[in-house]
């Protein structure tokens, strides 16, 4: 969640701390449009790139090497809730480095704040 003026943050190497905080994060908003959220790695090696792809085989590549046709690659894989993003963070994450991101989320309005809905 960003705000200009309000931005919670959580640095932490516990996956299950870092999840069960987004969860909560994400109880109190609802979404535009709940397939914004996908988890995305970098895969800068074929055996990177064959394991991320076997572990989620709906996962999207994109090429970014040389004529967008060699590594790295970004693996992109649509996910349809926080449940589902940590099953599929837990996996990758033993892999490759990555990350989960919500988008097209309606904050609700902090009034105490001066925070509208957003």
């Amino acid at each position: 969640m960003g705000n200009t003026r309000a931005w919670p943050v959580l640095r932490t190497t516990d996956l299950d701390k870092a999840l069960g905080l987004a969860e909560k994060l994400l109880s109190l908003a609802s979404w535009y449009r709940p397939s914004g959220c996908y988890l995305d790695a970098w895969a800068r090696d074929d055996d990177v790139l064959r394991r991320l792809t076997e572990a989620r085989p709906g996962a999207k590549v994109e090429w970014y090497g040389e004529g967008r046709t060699t590594l790295p690659a970004s693996v992109c894989l649509n996910v349809s809730d926080a449940e589902q993003a940590g099953e599929a963070l837990k996996t990758w994450a033993g892999i490759a480095r990555c990350y989960v991101l919500w988008h097209d989320l309606k904050w609700p309005a902090v009034p105490e704040l001066g925070l509208a809905e957003e």
